[in-house]
């Protein structure tokens, strides 16, 4: 085989190639704001902060396709042993709890706070989906 054909030959090969890696790329990926998914947050200061934090942790699996969220674990002094533990999802604060320093209370309540972050993030997620959708279009007449 002549060297011309030979390099005209590998020429397309590569094309071919490079083309249909390209193509594949382009339907595995989506376009994603952050490069950190589903990211938990300790901004706790004492000990039973950090506690309710590692229960929290422990208990926490992000759904399946939640996207891009940020659970926020923050901590707040109140009166006399007590403190107020908050949970925020993407800034959006969805608990304020009082936490004893028992290790019952502590992961009870880790164990609530997270069905409810969990429960927030799968409407969120759902809610965003339904808007996505073409049925959310309207005339404009009102």
């Amino acid at each position: 085989m002549p060297a011309k054909k030979l390099e005209e030959a590998l020429q397309l090969l590569l094309k071919a190639t490079v083309q249909d890696s390209a193509k594949l790329n382009s339907q595995r990926r989506r376009f994603r704001p952050t490069e950190i998914e589903g990211l938990v947050v300790d901004q706790t200061i004492t000990k039973v902060g950090h506690d309710f934090y590692d229960a929290f942790f422990a208990l926490w699996e992000a759904p399946a396709d939640a996207g891009d969220f940020t659970v926020t674990i923050r901590e707040k002094p109140a009166r006399g042993i007590n403190i107020l533990v908050s949970v925020e999802v993407n800034d959006n604060e969805l608990l304020e709890l009082p936490l004893q320093s028992k290790a019952e209370v502590i992961e009870e309540t880790a164990a609530y706070a997270v069905g409810v972050a969990i429960e927030y993030v799968t409407n969120s997620r759902n809610v965003s989906q339904q808007l996505e959708t073409g049925d959310q279009t309207g005339s404009g007449i009102f």
